[in-house]
């Protein structure tokens, strides 16, 4: 097929009519429900975060509330505000008795793992595994020196630290600490929740089989679990930051949301949420594969019915196209059989009531016109040869009365005859200018032109009427049509000086404005009417010759738009008893379209 054919174009851009707009909606589809699609995966996971959430805040919340018992007992808290002395029995009998309590407490509650209690006033330690420390123990510094870093305000925090006497391994476990009165920040219990506690929630979520991976992070990022390599997920131990989250800023700075992660090569979607008890952040890992799955169907069954589509559209378009072209391909052997062969007399013989059918008629009907034409050029033709011929023998007779004149004004000026001298001189001189056989002459010798002109009508009309030329220098060598300004003086004089009574004047002007030049012919004669001057600039406008009074005018603007252009010609402007001003716009690079 040729691919500069119309038949080609026209299958092309078919097919790019069918494809985009269903390209654009299959995509738009295909995202918008990708995006349901997240979002219901989302929801789904963030149940399960809901899960996990209410269940390790249960647990803080239980070991929490577990020491209530021991937070009211008033008597501990007037013990411990005193100078402990451990000499004293009875001191030493309530010291004991206070860490029983602790111990009873621990061993009821399941998820408390170990609890402590830090007197500042006495510089003493007490263990709910019933040990007592005084400074400078190791374990006193310790728990000094995380009250220096703000561990005293009430909140979960990491504590991954093992104990140096009272713990015999590397315990990671977080952290309540709870002022035992609250005016008074010299006593502090603190509460440790094993790390193991924490971990046997996420597992059991994790032992799922949807392929779902959990973490619960600090509002720092700080993992509250130990996590094995599972394949989804690198390994991560107790108060580590996730590295392999490209995004954990995200996850720091908003309370809830989720993204698609690489790890590992695999994409994953995270769900996240945040606590509002705790602070703490709640991530839920899913594979592609498996939120995807969906999407990846939708896909394909998308791209099915498209590719069914464009089919079913390009068979419809060929067909559509044919009906269209046939036609079409009758008309392109016409114009053939026209162009080409020369043929004007060819024509289309069938008959069509559509659109093609006055393509058709219009075909016939242009043969006939051209046909007609041509005869009627071939005949115009004939006749301008003619005129020609006869133009050439009728030049004979200017030329002759050029010479006569010549010789008349020798003769006047022998005998002292001034006026007839003058006259004839004037005369030979207007006639020489104006047999020139070249229509394009420059600005000075039009100007001559119509000084000798102005030199005739001057001794006719005994000095009627003044003149004054006032031309710009720089226009003098300009080329212009010959005889444009010379019909206007003439005009006038005779319809604006010769009816006026008194002496008139006639000014002729030259000047350049922007890209334009105007020469101007003024008169203060006696001007026009408001609604004789609309019947001239109507009548120049409609550019019909006429045989009455205003022929020059029409004449000379017809031939300016003719040369020149439609935008240049002539404009009038008159007030009754004040007088005419005709104005001639040419380009200022002049010449007009002369060659």
């Amino acid at each position: 097929m040729n691919i500069h054919s119309l038949r080609f174009k026209l299958i092309v851009y078919f097919l790019i009519l069918i494809c985009l707009p269903l390209g654009v909606v299959s995509f738009f589809a295909y995202q918008s429900s990708t995006a349901i699609i997240e979002d219901k995966v989302s929801e789904s996971v963030a149940t399960n975060l809901r899960m996990l959430e209410e269940s390790v805040e249960s647990v803080l919340r239980e070991s929490r509330y577990s020491v209530t018992p021991f937070l009211i007992n008033i008597p501990y808290r007037q013990f411990l505000q005193k100078e402990i002395d451990l000499t004293d029995y009875g001191d030493l009998s309530r010291i004991n008795q206070i860490m029983s309590e602790m111990n009873s407490i621990q061993n009821s509650a399941r998820n408390i793992y170990s609890i402590r209690l830090y007197n500042s006033r006495n510089r003493m330690l007490l263990t709910s595994e019933k040990t007592m420390y005084f400074y400078p123990n190791n374990e006193v510094l310790h728990i000094e020196g995380l009250l220096a870093r703000g561990a005293a305000s009430p909140h979960w925090h990491l504590e991954n630290e093992a104990g140096f006497t009272y713990m015999t391994r590397k315990a990671n476990y977080i952290t309540y600490p709870i002022r035992l009165d609250p005016t008074d920040d010299g006593t502090i219990l603190f509460v440790h929740v094993s790390e193991y506690t924490i971990s046997d929630y996420i597992k059991k979520i994790n032992a799922n089989d949807n392929g779902m991976k959990m973490l619960v992070l600090t509002n720092d990022g700080q993992s509250l679990s130990h996590t094995e390599d599972d394949g989804l997920l690198p390994p991560l131990r107790f108060g580590e930051s996730p590295s392999f989250l490209k995004n954990s800023k995200l996850i720091e700075e908003q309370e809830q949301g989720s993204f698609t992660e690489k790890v590992g090569g695999e994409d994953l979607l995270v769900v996240f949420n945040t606590s509002q008890s705790t602070g703490f952040k709640y991530l839920a890992f899913v594979p592609r594969e498996d939120w995807n799955r969906e999407v990846v169907n939708l896909r394909n069954d998308i791209a099915l019915v498209a590719a069914i589509a464009v089919g079913a559209m390009l068979i419809l378009s060929f067909l559509f196209i044919e009906h269209i072209y046939r036609p079409m391909f009758r008309l392109l052997s016409a114009m053939k059989q026209f162009a080409v062969k020369k043929d004007f007399g060819y024509q289309i013989e069938e008959k069509r009531k559509d659109e093609f059918g006055i393509l058709f008629e219009g075909f016939n009907r242009m043969t006939q016109n051209l046909q007609q034409l041509v005869k009627n050029l071939y005949e115009e033709k004939l006749l301008k040869q003619e005129f020609e011929l006869r133009l050439m023998q009728s030049k004979i007779n200017p030329h002759f009365l050029y010479n006569t004149l010549n010789s008349i004004y020798s003769i006047a000026k022998i005998h002292g005859v001034r006026e007839v001298s003058e006259m004839t001189y004037a005369l030979s001189h207007f006639f020489r200018h104006s047999l020139k056989g070249d229509d394009w002459i420059t600005v000075k010798e039009m100007l001559d032109h119509i000084q000798y002109y102005l030199r005739i009508q001057k001794i006719r009309y005994r000095d009627k009427f003044e003149v004054t030329i006032d031309v710009e220098d720089e226009l003098m060598e300009m080329p212009i049509l010959k005889l444009l300004l010379q019909p206007l003086v003439e005009n006038a004089i005779i319809h604006g000086i010769e009816m006026k009574k008194g002496k008139g004047t006639i000014e002729v002007t030259g000047y350049r404005t922007g890209d334009d030049v105007v020469f101007a012919v003024s008169d203060d004669g006696l001007g026009m009417t408001e609604e004789r001057l609309e019947e001239v600039r109507k009548h120049l406008e409609s550019g019909v010759q006429s045989s009455d009074d205003i022929f020059a005018l029409t004449n000379v603007n017809n031939r300016i738009k003719h040369y020149y252009g439609q935008q240049y010609g002539l404009q009038i402007y008159s007030q009754p008893g004040q007088g005419t001003t005709l104005e001639v716009i040419l380009p200022q690079r002049g010449g007009g379209n002369h060659v």
